[in-house]
């Protein structure tokens, strides 16, 4: 089986098993977590994409909801969303006409070297299961991301015992990961665990909880491509 066959199997058993409930947003401590993460990435884009216009590539972009923000509050910049699977990526067209949705896997991307002045890559590498793939995908947002581009970067840092499909990612890792790539990277996100369970203590409990360095279970930041 190869790596792709791997995850395409982990997303079909997430919906077979009804995993995916997890991520509902109904839940009122994930819809603050969640509202905690989009206000996060998009303020990093927002200092990240150029003055005007710009190139976006949102790898691993789902039902393209990311890009759909994007093209509402910037109608300039050029966005375009890779997802390795077909029913996300006519979910993403569908909702978002006016972008450019694809299908493939992170790492093989098909575009130019230098194409994109930005990247994102929220939730995308802690689902990847090899190292080799890990280091593939790295290239290849390095080679389509222009030198002094930036990547925008939302994931994991703790591994989840309950998911051994996933893994969290240090500053460390993603140091060889993008070796030379200057960081700028904190903890965010209350342990979603946790977060699910706070129901209607959630106004006041999540960001009392969020307040402990330890219990943010995922990195939120940029890193800038050597120019």
């Amino acid at each position: 089986m190869t790596d792709q066959e791997r995850i395409r199997e982990t997303y079909r058993g997430y919906e077979s098993s009804g995993h995916d409930r997890r991520w509902d947003l109904r839940n009122p401590g994930f819809a603050r977590l969640s509202r905690d993460r989009d206000e996060a990435v998009i303020a990093l884009l927002a200092r990240s994409l150029p003055g005007a216009g710009g190139r976006l590539l949102d790898v691993g972009c789902g039902n393209g909801s990311l890009i759909g923000t994007v093209a509402e509050r910037w109608p300039d910049v050029r966005a375009t969303g890779l997802d390795l699977l077909p029913d996300r990526i006519d979910e993403a067209r569908a909702s978002v006409p006016d972008a450019t949705f694809v299908v493939g896997s992170a790492d093989e991307l098909p575009f130019d070297d230098d194409a994109f002045d930005v990247a994102t890559a929220i939730t995308l590498v802690s689902s990847i299961p090899t190292d080799d793939m890990e280091h593939g995908a790295a290239r290849e947002i390095a080679r389509v991301v222009r030198p002094g581009g930036w990547l925008v970067w939302y994931d994991l840092r703790y591994d989840n015992p309950r998911n051994p499909a996933v893994h969290g990612l240090s500053g460390r890792r993603l140091a060889t990961l993008f070796p030379g790539w200057h960081q700028e990277l904190g903890p965010i996100s209350l342990a979603p665990p946790i977060a699910r369970r706070l129901g209607p203590l959630t106004p006041v409990a999540y960001p009392l909880l969020n307040a402990i360095r330890p219990l943010r279970s995922h990195l939120v930041g940029r890193l800038r491509c050597p120019s």
